[in-house]
């Protein structure tokens, strides 16, 4: 629902309370008034009505249409105004109707009269009716009004916001180039555009600096550390005792372990960075085939029973160079954890998923937290423990899902697409 849209709604619920509430305070006030106008007509009536007590001197009964008057033989209490309603014959609508009623006694030229007048009342109902017909009317027009009102205005307030929204829509990060904004002379969107430009262009700055650092920590590392290997393979070659060329082995390793750590770490911020964002249809099964034809020889030095069961024309929507990275961590997984005596591994691909299975020792936490970086099975193994980070995250570039389960020795990773 449209911001607009819920502050007219937020805006007609509170008018209708407003409305409710009026209406019930005016129908008070207005019966209030009415009642004393009808008294007050009831008094001037009965001034009248003594006028033509004091010109006539009637000594029978006068009882007309609303004006009764009484002779009094013996005096009677005098000047006492008492008010009430009673229920008359109305002449004109030829039925009973709810009158006013005036009863009071008077003495006039030395005589007592007691002199009763009516008029009719103006029924709360119908009080009630005309002033609920009212309201109806003006809320219908306000009804009218605001959301005609706020469409319109919707249209040209908001329009500098729509602008704004489509020019973030349309931002990307790597094109390093800046927001064009549209001016504004709203004091809220100045401050949003100021706000929204303010932030693209540290995130550009940001993203640059990180850019450039992996570019350059990934070189800038790996030739002081090929540089480092060569010298070392020299040094083996050297006439150095067993201790020595011992010592020299565990350098070397290390050496290609921070290699490694190097290229991973630049692959995952890569990732990060959506380097691999643009996606193609690409088919599953050859990639998956010519991986495993290069792993096979590897398979089968190791031991390892090897079974897989591959559709062909299997195709997802995928970065290829991000598809050869995750077959071949999983590949590499799956050998490389595998049982050193009765290993398996069994590869299934179907249309929507792929599934690995291997033996291996059984874990000793949940799997999913093997996802997490240098987070590692078996601490003691020289895994860097980053090959399920860049699975996981490969999966979530490419909008694809994992699962992975361990039951004792068997691990079973499922990715559907």
């Amino acid at each position: 629902m449209r911001l607009i849209t819920k502050i007219v709604l937020i805006f007609l619920g509170l008018s209708f309370i407003v409305f409710v509430i009026g209406g019930i305070v005016t129908i008070q006030i207005i019966s209030n008034e009415v009642k004393k106008e009808e008294r007050w007509f009831l008094q001037e009536r009965l001034s009248s009505t003594e006028k033509y007590i004091e010109r006539r001197q009637p000594t029978k009964d006068i009882i007309r249409d609303k004006v009764i008057i009484l002779p009094q033989e013996d005096s009677i209490a005098i000047n006492n105004v008492i008010f009430s309603d009673t229920i008359v014959h109305h002449s004109t609508l030829e039925r009973p109707e709810q009158h006013n009623k005036l009863e009071v006694g008077k003495k006039i030229e030395g005589r007592f009269y007691k002199i009763i007048l009516y008029d009719i009342i103006i029924e709360q109902d119908d009080i009630v009716d005309g002033i609920v017909e009212s309201l109806v009317k003006t809320y219908i027009l306000l009804l009218t009004v605001v959301l005609l009102g706020s469409w319109l205005l919707s249209r040209r307030l908001l329009k500098p916001f729509e602008a704004t929204l489509s020019a973030i829509k349309k931002f990307d990060i790597k094109e390093n180039e800046s927001f064009i904004l549209p001016s504004t002379d709203t004091k809220e969107f100045k401050r949003l555009n100021e706000f929204i430009d303010q932030m693209s262009q540290k995130v550009m700055a940001d993203y640059q600096s990180l850019k450039e650092f992996t570019e350059n920590a990934s070189h800038e590392i790996q030739t002081p550390i090929s540089i480092a290997k060569g010298k070392l393979e020299l040094l083996q070659e050297g006439n150095l005792d067993q201790e020595q060329k011992k010592l020299v082995l565990e350098a070397s390793k290390s050496l290609t372990n921070l290699s490694k750590l190097g290229n991973t770490l630049t692959l995952l911020a890569k990732i990060d960075n959506q380097e691999f964002e643009q996606k193609e249809s690409v088919e599953v099964s050859i990639t998956l085939e010519d991986f495993i034809d290069e792993y096979e020889e590897l398979i089968y030095l190791k031991g390892i029973n090897f079974s897989k069961k591959i559709d062909e024309d299997v195709r997802w929507n995928i970065h290829p160079v991000l598809l050869e990275i995750l077959v071949t961590n999983l590949l590499n997984n799956a050998i490389k954890h595998n049982l050193v005596e009765n290993g398996f591994i069994k590869i299934y691909l179907e249309k929507n998923q792929l599934i690995i299975e291997n033996s291996g020792k059984p874990l000793s936490h949940k799997p999913e937290l093997l996802f997490a970086r240098f987070k590692k099975g078996n601490q003691s193994s020289s895994s860097l423990g980053l090959g399920l980070a860049i699975i996981q995250k490969i999966c979530k570039v490419s909008g694809l899902k994992i699962n992975y389960i361990n039951k004792e020795q068997l691990h079973q990773i499922t990715i559907e697409s």
